[in-house]
């Protein structure tokens, strides 16, 4: 699954969990984008995906 790590600008609730501006949250791309879209972060960042591997070094 493609996740991305975004920071608040401002506080924000999610689940009944408070977080803090500032905070670090790794959210799916979409949740990102609703996040945008309601001022709570600046920007979205590049993607990453959670089944990338580094290649083994020889």
């Amino acid at each position: 699954m493609a996740t991305v790590t975004v920071t608040l600008v401002k506080p924000h609730t999610h689940a009944g969990r408070q977080y803090p501006a500032g905070a670090e949250l790794r959210l799916s791309p979409s949740d990102a984008k609703y996040l945008l879209d309601r001022k709570v972060i600046a920007k979205l960042p590049a993607v990453t995906s959670t089944t990338d591997k580094e290649a083994p070094h020889e």
